[in-house]
């Protein structure tokens, strides 16, 4: 990593015109218009913001930094405070009061009141968030130099009150200045506090070029869209990202914790879904869902379009279903016709009954229809049998009738 101070040094900064193109015309209408109109807010808000003083944004968005004065003696006063009090609530207060005290002349006299935290702690990170909102780039050029690492929580603090500011400052450094993980994330968490579209975009700008910390970065605000956005709105947004390993990612845990809170809600939108991709959602909406209410979740996965995305939803359900109440499984798959779907289902079965009983595992794959599926639920229970008791596997080969390949993929 280079040096803060040569990071830093002679970086003039400058306001330019952020042209978001992560979230807008480039990819076509967002489904459902959900976020559609969070981009529209946002780059509104955007430009409000380029529009006005620093001090105006500052009392806008109500951080309270130097509301008030306060005397040499007085900050040193209420850091004594702050060092020796154990209550955590009356440390907060103490902490807020130097803030409410702090401006551009005393910023490093307060600093000095909370330098001895832990550069984790909340008091450490709080303050270094705090001057970077009131001071941008004047905190972190002043902070370049500092032995602490206090970088991050700065730039986060700027770019969560001028993120077009902190962007257009950022985009003048050097491509290789630039690689600093403090700044990049700082830069992100504050435009994720701030502008979640200014945020997308950031963190696709490093996807496009290949930046091996572009699905973190997109982790980042993936985590703050859930936090702040509806489920659905945020569904939409990971739906939209660019095709690719990152997206596939991304959507399936969002897709995990649209249904961990709203399972009703999560299935009828996976329903909405085409595809292979849809297919995907489909099976992880099944896999969650049936692990508190498998019978609702049969419900729903046997009115689903006849598909791969029908079938490894029921094959899911039964999957989890067999755990809690093997004996009504039973009974459901000796009451389905022989369908794909039925296939799926005994697939999953057997899977799960291979541990216990691999002998029921074995005659319940062979009633699977579908070639390639039989032969791989064939040998994985096979193998079961060879690890319970390996003379009762080779005496079952013996007489399974199974090709030589088959027999000695299971014998592996």
């Amino acid at each position: 990593m280079l040096p803060k101070s040569v990071l830093f040094g002679g970086v003039v900064v400058g306001i330019g015109i952020i042209v978001i193109w992560a979230l807008g015309g480039r990819r076509g209408d967002v489904r459902g218009g959900e976020f559609e109109e969070l981009q529209s807010q946002a780059s509104a808000e955007g430009s409000a913001r380029t529009g006005k003083d620093r001090r105006a944004v500052e009392r806008a968005l109500g951080t309270g930094v130097g509301k008030r004065k306060m005397s040499r003696n007085e900050i040193m006063e209420v850091g004594k405070q702050l060092r020796w009090e154990l209550n955590p609530l009356r440390r907060r207060a103490a902490l807020g009061r130097l803030l409410e005290g702090m401006n551009e002349g005393n910023a490093m006299l307060v600093r000095e009141q909370i330098v001895h935290f832990s550069e984790e702690s909340p008091e450490f990170q709080d303050f270094h968030f705090a001057w970077g909102a009131m001071s941008g780039v004047n905190a972190v050029q002043m902070g370049a130099d500092t032995k602490e690492k206090d970088m991050a929580a700065t730039m986060t603090g700027w770019a969560s009150i001028d993120p077009v500011g902190a962007l257009s400052w950022y985009d003048t450094l050097e491509e290789d200045r630039r690689k600093c993980r403090d700044v990049t994330f700082g830069m992100l968490k504050g435009l994720a506090s701030s502008d979640l579209v200014f945020a997308t975009d950031f963190a696709l700008r490093k996807l496009e070029a290949e930046d091996e910390r572009a699905g973190e970065m997109l982790g980042v605000v993936k985590e703050k869209m859930l936090e702040v956005e509806t489920l659905p709105r945020t569904a939409a947004w990971a739906l939209e990202l660019p095709e690719g390993k990152v997206r596939n990612e991304t959507l399936m845990e969002v897709t995990g914790e649209f249904v961990k809170r709203e399972p009703e809600e999560a299935a009828n939108w996976a329903a909405t879904l085409e595809g292979e991709e849809g297919a995907r959602v489909k099976k992880i909406v099944a896999a969650k869902w049936a692990r508190e209410d498998p019978i609702a979740c049969l419900e729903w996965a046997q009115k689903l379009p006849d598909g791969p995305g029908k079938s490894a939803s029921i094959g899911e359900v039964v999957l989890e279903w067999t755990g809690q109440d093997p004996d009504a499984v039973y009974e459901f798959l000796n009451g389905m016709s022989y369908t794909d779907e039925r296939d799926a289902a005994v697939e999953a079965f057997s899977m799960r009954i291979s541990g216990d009983d691999p002998h029921s595992a074995i005659a319940w794959a062979e009633e699977i229809q579908e070639s390639e599926a039989r032969r791989s639920a064939i040998i994985r229970a096979g193998r079961a049998l060879m690890r319970q008791s390996a003379e009762e596997g080779r005496q079952w080969l013996q007489n399974s009738g199974l090709t030589d390949e088959v027999q000695r993929e299971i014998e592996k």
